[in-house]
């Protein structure tokens, strides 16, 4: 690997050089910008050690002319002033495009830098599966009101269920209900290419009830899978139009032997209507239902919110998530909601998992339960009915306690 640095502070130079050579790569120093973009034209590195502080110029500056040139070269910042600048500095290259192989404070150069000069694995990228066959080639189509009507009426409403496992042995506990449209052409449309049209056009109660009445129609099947909770989304305008006990009375009667209801509002819209989500809250509750705030911490609840409205369940938004291992920010904000919610004594499903190490991190941070590609993607109920019969094969037939348990 060739690696260039770019640092105002030549006495850094002879101490980089001998830690990276020692692990057989090659390298360059670099002292001002001008000189850094004259050595990446003439023979492109594959990394660039860049400093953030740089006298009268600014790493910033660097990430700027990368994005401009649209130069795909990975970046690891360096930098003496702290964590702070360092994840700001992230965030602001993530945001034009500049790949962050890294951050490394120089106090910690030696123990930090040298995993990162590890070249990444060889061969295409990792690329997921496209939620559905045919799912990518229906964005592509222009939906109208009308088509949209009719593919209702045409029972082109279909649920696509997500499972959500315990942390603790893996086992699908429940899983979530996430809306799809089956096209006259057969292909799938995902919920964010139709909903905001169902939503502005009058068309979510019927879009919703559709969707409901296909998981009641699915209860024989989902009876045998032992599932403690069955999530589902609820929109504002279902809110707004106080239409939550029409839609959820007969979801609730009809699962009740088969397991409980969480319905899911955003925290976007906790914040829309107070006193409205205050109402919807109650309404949910003496239907026997629970209500999870989704999302969360991407909105603007205040904490007195979560005292005062029936919150049985918060989703930690995924950004926490992915950007756990990248930030110390994200970290430490996503280790202070766990806690929050622990000393409340709130239920909590961490969205977005996709790694095992972000599964272990939420583990030994106390969390229960997490949703996310790790586990499986959104599909037909097919691949909910094949995890759970996995996960019955290697169970422990003796387990003393159903670690999936979400009591009210």
């Amino acid at each position: 690997m060739n690696i260039l640095y770019l640092d105002d502070e030549p006495r850094m130079e002879s101490t980089l050089r001998r830690l990276v050579q020692r692990q057989g790569h090659g390298f360059e120093f670099c002292a001002s910008i001008k000189a850094c973009k004259t050595a990446v034209a003439a023979n492109a590195p594959d990394l660039l050690l860049l400093d953030l502080g740089l006298g009268q110029e600014s790493g910033l500056d660097v990430i700027d002319w990368l994005a401009d040139e649209q130069i795909p070269l990975p970046v690891v910042f360096l930098s003496g002033y702290g964590d702070d600048l360092l994840d700001t500095a992230q965030r602001i290259a993530k945001s034009r495009g500049v790949e962050i192989r890294g951050l490394v404070s120089k106090a910690l150069l030696a123990s930090d830098l040298m995993p990162l000069l590890d070249p990444p694995p060889v061969g295409p990228p990792h690329r997921l599966p496209s939620a559905s066959p045919g799912a990518a080639d229906a964005s592509r189509i222009r939906l109208d009101a009308a088509m949209l009507a009719e593919r209702i009426d045409a029972g082109g409403v279909e649920p696509a269920f997500q499972p959500i496992v315990s942390l603790l042995d893996g086992r699908p506990c429940g899983v979530e209900v996430l809306a799809r449209l089956r096209l006259a052409d057969g292909s799938l449309m995902n919920a964010v290419d139709f909903i905001p049209l169902a939503e502005a056009t009058g068309l979510m109660t019927p879009m919703t009830k559709a969707l409901l009445r296909r998981v009641i129609a699915l209860k024989e099947r989902l009876r045998p899978l032992d599932l403690n909770f069955l999530a589902v989304n609820l929109s504002r305008v279902t809110l707004e139009r106080n239409e939550v006990n029409d839609l959820l009375q007969p979801l609730v009667t009809e699962l009740k032997d088969c397991c409980r209801v969480i319905v899911e509002v955003t925290e976007t819209e906790v914040c829309h209507d107070r006193r409205l989500l205050q109402t919807a809250g109650a309404q949910i509750q003496l239907l026997g239902a629970s209500l999870a705030i989704d999302d969360f911490g991407t909105g603007y609840a205040s904490l007195r919110d979560l005292a005062e409205f029936p919150v049985h369940t918060l989703k930690i938004d995924t950004s926490f998530v992915s950007e756990m291992f990248d930030s110390m920010k994200a970290m430490t904000v996503l280790l202070a909601i766990i806690g929050l919610g622990q000393r409340l004594g709130l239920k909590m499903i961490a969205e977005g998992v996709e790694t095992e190490a972000q599964r272990d991190l939420l583990f030994s941070a106390g969390l229960e339960f997490a949703q996310g590609y790790l586990f499986g993607r959104p599909g037909e109920l097919a691949a909910i009915e094949r995890m759970v019969a996995a996960s019955r094969l290697s169970a422990d037939a003796t387990d003393p306690f159903d670690a999936c348990a979400l009591e009210a």
